[in-house]
């Protein structure tokens, strides 16, 4: 199989260089990128990762550009950070039990933002990275935990978060939620 084939993630956008990665790619990275533990750094994510730092800086953002939009497999989740915070935090991670991260358990790669302020950023199986000027497409805002499509999950009878609100007020703001998990409860991020 031939470097070009097996590539599962693309870098493109507002870059000089777009890229493809694949797992030997990633792998082939110099160990200060590498991240052997990535729960560590992030309760209740398993595997390797690398540092985003690394596909960002060789894919060389243009001037201008500030956001990194990690976008899923499916189409369905996407989660724009500004390219500062993906590049001193995120990590790429892209391999499980010393092999590629099967796509049931969040592969070919998932991000992961350590001390993030937003958990649901956490995209499972990402296969693009888009830098772009000006914030990208997000999926991720839900102020309420309730959007079973994002989380993977519903909330029973006992979930503890106040959902009353006034309708006609912008929810573009922190609503005092602690969205934190000390475990990875499958989500689809």
């Amino acid at each position: 199989m031939t470097e070009e084939s097996s590539c599962f993630l693309k870098v493109n956008g507002a870059v000089e260089n777009e890229e493809e990665w694949g797992y030997d790619r990633l792998a082939g990275l110099p160990d200060e990128h590498q991240v052997e533990d990535v729960s560590k750094l992030v309760a209740g994510m398993v595997g390797s990762g690398v540092r985003l730092k690394a596909i960002l800086n060789s894919a060389s953002p243009i001037s201008g550009s500030d956001y990194a939009t990690f976008h899923s497999e499916d189409g369905k989740f996407a989660a724009s950070l500004s390219l500062a915070e993906a590049t001193e935090k995120g990590i790429l991670i892209y391999k499980r039990d010393g092999g590629p991260i099967p796509v049931s358990k969040g592969g070919p790669t998932r991000l992961a933002i350590p001390c993030g302020d937003n958990e649901c950023a956490n995209v499972k199986g990402v296969v693009r990275i888009e830098v772009t000027v000006g914030k990208g497409l997000d999926t991720t805002y839900d102020p309420f935990h309730d959007i079973p499509e994002i989380h993977g999950h519903t909330h029973g009878p006992g979930h503890d978060h106040d959902h009353s609100h006034d309708h006609n007020h912008d929810h573009n703001h922190d609503h005092g939620h602690d969205h934190s998990h000390d475990h990875d409860h499958g989500h689809s991020h």
